[in-house]
């Protein structure tokens, strides 16, 4: 389980294991019961957007469950360099 900061008193948890875990579909035809890391048919309970503290890229936060830092988009997470912040 990761929580985002989204707001000043905004919080988000999202579950690492799996997408589904953080759609809001209850009855989804596509959910098999195994992990998924992308899909097209995806919907967030709660929509936010952030600002890529690397590249400055605006992303939904939600579709970035998997990220080691989530201040930084998909895109800059998914890149071999690791930037370590004090």
């Amino acid at each position: 389980m990761g929580r985002v900061k989204v707001g000043e008193h905004l919080w988000m948890n999202l579950s690492r294991r799996s997408l589904c875990d953080n759609c809001s579909a209850d009855l989804c035809i596509y959910r098999r019961g195994e992990i998924v890391e992308k899909c097209d048919h995806f919907t967030p309970v709660l929509i936010a957007f952030k600002r890529c503290k690397r590249c400055g890229s605006v992303y939904e936060v939600a579709s970035n469950f998997r990220a080691l830092d989530y201040d930084m988009c998909p895109e800059c997470n998914a890149k071999d360099v690791v930037i370590v912040s004090e």
